[in-house]
């Protein structure tokens, strides 16, 4: 069964709202859970948007760093979420492999991050995209399908619309997508999704219906 981005962004809300979950303790259940399905490789490149799903992406590199393995971390966009912000200074903590995406001078480092790495972690964008991508995210997208050895996405690729399916410009070609707590109906529309398999995070299962 899959659902669409609303019912998905209704769950989250009642589990925030009402039973009194704290986003970041659902942000770190995302992380954790993902963790676990991908830490038998040795070496990653994770590529951050600045929103939730960006945070998820940080609190599996913190994971991942704690247990030993390589990382190098990618952050793309401005606005940043408080969530965000209070992993991003944790991963602080822990490395300096930290970067920038911020213009094409920035692309070559990522290029030679993802020719390296095992994997590679999509956490750009989650299910709220419902824009065209501007060119720097198309060109960060391409360069991800073009050198990642082993892309997992978190939650729904990057690029894709979580009702539809269609692409806002370019999406991120996963062999694998971790759906957080439910499949989206337009993962179920769009091969780039690969595999599909959903983590759990402790999201309400009911609503006003």
């Amino acid at each position: 069964m899959a659902i669409s981005r609303e019912k998905m962004i209704e769950l989250e809300k009642r589990t925030i709202d009402e039973v009194k979950v704290k986003s970041i303790v659902l942000m770190e259940n995302a992380g954790m859970a993902i963790f676990n399905e991908i830490k038998d490789a040795s070496s990653y490149t994770i590529i951050c948007g600045s929103g939730n799903n960006g945070g998820d992406g940080l609190v599996i590199a913190r994971h991942l760093i704690l247990n030993g393995k390589e990382v190098e971390i990618f952050i793309i966009g401005e606005n940043k979420s408080d969530d965000f912000k209070t992993n991003l200074e944790i991963v602080k903590n822990l490395t300096d492999k930290i970067f920038y995406i911020k213009d094409e001078d920035d692309y070559n480092n990522l290029v030679e991050s993802l020719e390296v790495s095992e994997m590679a972690v999509d956490a750009i964008f989650g299910t709220g995209l419902n824009r065209e991508l501007s060119n720097l995210y198309k060109d960060v997208i391409n360069i991800i399908n073009l050198h990642g050895n082993f892309i997992v996405s978190v939650d729904i690729p990057s690029g894709m619309d979580a009702n539809t399916g269609d692409e806002y410009g370019a999406c991120v070609r996963a062999r694998k997508t971790f759906a957080i707590s439910d499949i989206k109906n337009g993962e179920l529309l769009n091969s780039n999704s690969g595999e599909i398999e959903t983590v759990y995070i402790g999201i309400v299962r009911y609503s006003n219906e």
